[in-house]
Formats: structure tokens, C-alpha cells, sequence
């Protein structure tokens, strides 16, 4: 139970420690382009989908065909 709290504890930190590097990126108070803190996770949503959408039509080519009874 102890180890679960530590780890908890560790993603609270790193979560917060994020939002706020992620807000200070996207409005432009640290070096990095602002316009790839909108970039970077729109593609990783797109590339998400598309992968969700070629895994449905890889399951529904390979599923085998239902017999009737």
C-alpha cells in the first residue's frame, strides 16, 4: 500500500509540474515555438484515431467468418 501512495504521489507532482509547463508553452513565456504546443497534441490525437480505426479494420478483416447453424 505504501508503494502505491509513492507512485501516487509521483504522478500528482509530475502532473502538475506539466500543466504548468504546458501553460507557460503555449503562451509563448518559454523559448519553444507557442504554435507547437497546439501542433504536437492535435497530431497525437489524429494519429490516436487512425490507429483505433486501422485496428477496427484489421480485427474485421481477420475475424473469422460466422457459419450459420
Amino acid at each position: 500500500m505504501r508503494v502505491a501512495k509513492i507512485v501516487g504521489g509521483v504522478i500528482l507532482i509530475l502532473s502538475i509540474a506539466f500543466g504548468v509547463f504546458y501553460l507557460l508553452w503555449f503562451f509563448g513565456f518559454l523559448p519553444i515555438d507557442p504554435e507547437l504546443a497546439v501542433k504536437i497534441p492535435v497530431l497525437v490525437i489524429v494519429m490516436g484515431a487512425c490507429f483505433v480505426a486501422a485496428w477496427i479494420g484489421y480485427v474485421m478483416i481477420t475475424a473469422p467468418v460466422p457459419t450459420s447453424s
